[in-house]
């Protein structure tokens, strides 16, 4: 079954998604299909990823902290590629 959605995107971010999916071959449509599927995965992975850690305290608060904040660097600049 296919759902229709509207989204209403400013002229800056519109022309960005068409320049991208223009880049990669593929129409808008399918561009922002592609996109709302990697993100779904992302936050699937990182539920997984949340729950995997809180079974068990393997790190100091402190550790904990420096390691979220490297991971979520290296997460932003693998999505910022993606833009």
């Amino acid at each position: 079954m296919t759902v229709q959605i509207a989204l209403r995107l400013d002229e800056g971010l519109a022309e960005s998604a068409r320049t991208a999916a223009a880049a990669t071959g593929t129409n808008l449509s399918e561009w922002i299909r592609r996109a709302i599927r990697r993100e779904a995965a992302a936050a699937l992975a990182l539920q997984a990823r949340a729950e995997e850690d809180s079974r068990a305290a393997l790190y100091t608060p402190e550790q904990e902290d420096a390691l979220m904040a490297v991971r979520r660097s290296r997460a932003v600049a693998a999505f910022e590629t993606w833009e």
